[in-house]
Order: C-alpha cells, then sequence, then structure tokens
C-alpha cells in the first residue's frame, strides 16, 4: 500500500445537487485508481476520513457502504475497511455512485421517522382499538420470529409491516400515506445494505433491538403513552448509533 500516516484525503466542497457522499466516494474512488490505496490495503478509519474531508461521518459510512455494494470495499468484522483484493474488472464507479444518488440518506430518513413517530405511537395509543392492537402485536411476532431465524428479507420487511399497523391504528390515512412514504426509502438498497451487513457481522446485535421492541408492543398494549415515546426515541436513537457507529474502530481502542 501506498499510502503513508498522513491521510491523503481533501477537503469536500459542495458540487450543484450532487450529494455529498457522492463527492466522498468519488475521492475514494480516485485515490483506488490512482493507487494510492492498492487492492487488499486498507482504508483509515472512517473518523479520520470525515476529519481530512471536513465531513460529518454518516455521509462516510454510506458513501464507504455504496463502494461496498459495487465490490470496491470490503468489510473485516474487528479490523477495518479494506480495497478489495480483487476489485471488479470494470471498476463500477457509475454503479457506486447511482447508488448513492438515487437513495436518500439513512440517516436523515431515521431523523424524519423518528420526528414523526413520536406523534405517531402517541395518537396510536389514543385511538386505537383492541383489534389494532392486536394487529401490532401479531405484525411484531412475525417481525421477531424472522429475526430469531436469521431471515434478515423477512426481518426487514415484516418491520415495514409492524411501523405500518402501528400507523393504521391512529386511524389517520394522512399519516398512513406519510408513515409509508417514510418506510419506502428505508428500503432502498443502501439501507438495507448497511443495516444487513451490521447484523450479520453479529447476530446478537439483534437482540438489544428484540427486547426494545418487545418494551414498545407492552406499551402500546398498556396504552403507556409517555413510555411509548421514550422507547420510540429511544429506537431510532439505538439504529443511528448501530448504523452510524464504527464498531471497528472501537475494537481496535479495546485491544490496543
Amino acid at each position: 500500500m501506498k499510502n503513508t500516516s498522513d491521510s491523503p484525503f481533501t477537503r469536500v466542497t459542495q458540487a450543484g445537487f450532487k450529494k455529498k457522499s457522492s463527492l466522498i466516494a468519488d475521492q475514494i474512488l480516485q485515490l483506488i485508481k490512482t493507487g494510492v490505496y492498492e487492492p487488499a490495503g486498507k482504508l483509515p478509519p472512517e473518523r479520520i476520513i470525515a476529519e481530512q474531508m471536513k465531513v460529518g461521518r454518516p455521509s462516510v459510512r454510506e458513501a464507504i457502504s455504496a463502494l461496498h455494494i459495487a465490490g470496491i470495499l470490503e468489510s473485516r468484522p474487528g479490523d477495518g475497511t479494506y480495497v478489495a483484493a480483487s476489485p471488479p474488472i470494470d471498476f463500477p464507479v457509475d454503479n457506486a455512485l447511482s447508488v448513492l444518488e438515487e437513495s436518500d440518506s439513512p440517516f436523515e430518513v431515521l431523523q424524519a421517522r423518528k420526528a414523526m413517530e413520536i406523534g405517531v405511537i402517541h395518537l396510536a395509543i389514543k385511538n386505537a382499538t383492541q383489534a389494532d392492537i392486536d394487529r401490532i402485536k401479531a405484525a411484531w411476532r412475525h417481525k421477531r420470529e424472522n429475526a430469531r431465524q436469521g431471515n434478515y428479507a423477512e426481518f426487514i420487511r415484516h418491520g415495514r409491516e409492524f411501523h405500518r399497523t402501528i400507523a393504521e391504528a391512529t386511524g389517520s390515512r394522512s399519516i398512513v400515506s406519510l408513515t409509508e412514504g417514510l418506510l419506502k426509502m428505508t428500503h432502498q438498497s443502501l439501507w438495507v445494505h448497511m443495516r444487513e451487513q451490521y447484523y450479520r457481522q453479529d447476530m446478537s446485535r439483534l437482540e438489544p433491538m428484540i427486547k426494545l421492541h418487545d418494551d414498545i408492543v407492552k406499551a402500546i398494549e398498556n396504552r403507556d403513552s409517555e413510555n411509548a415515546i421514550k422507547l420510540i426515541e429511544k429506537h431510532y436513537d439505538v439504529q443511528i448509533e448501530q448504523h452510524y457507529h464504527d464498531v471497528n474502530e472501537a475494537a481496535a481502542r479495546r485491544d490496543s
């Protein structure tokens, strides 16, 4: 690997309507193409890349995830991010950048869902019939079963059903429609890849999320609006932490 201890990344300047994550991915690609980072070479931690480019960590994480999808980068759990040992022959730059340009930022979508669902769950508890609560419980059972079986595709699909069922309990078609729009954004390729990669690296990571959903469902069943709101806030804070916290960096600190 030809790079020195000094990071070669430069400040990212927003250009027109192009996403910041796309500009980050493009800079990483150029460094790989010019040999600064060779096949099987290790990239600096996301924290360093973000500091050098003067951008936020979420944008770096999303750029790196898109390059994973394109087969240009690979993750080694507990170690870090590497250039693939055998990058695709056609070096699909356009594929990586199109993933970013066509996907909404998972970080921004999670923040939007958190803000919206605080009000949704409050209204759902106020208006829900017993039949609504039974549907919410059934949707959660299906989601939990798939989580325990390691069926990630169905786990994600039933997650959409679970949150839509809560929205339906409000009795508001407008809220259901808005919720559906946000849920569709979390089923774009970038989000699905980030989520699946996080859980596939260590299946035990599912347990805290399962416990949190159990508690949310119990709060809804008990019509405990105050607790349900606290739990839904925690639900999104945990997801943001899961998908944007650098677990490899944390592991390196523990081992040092």
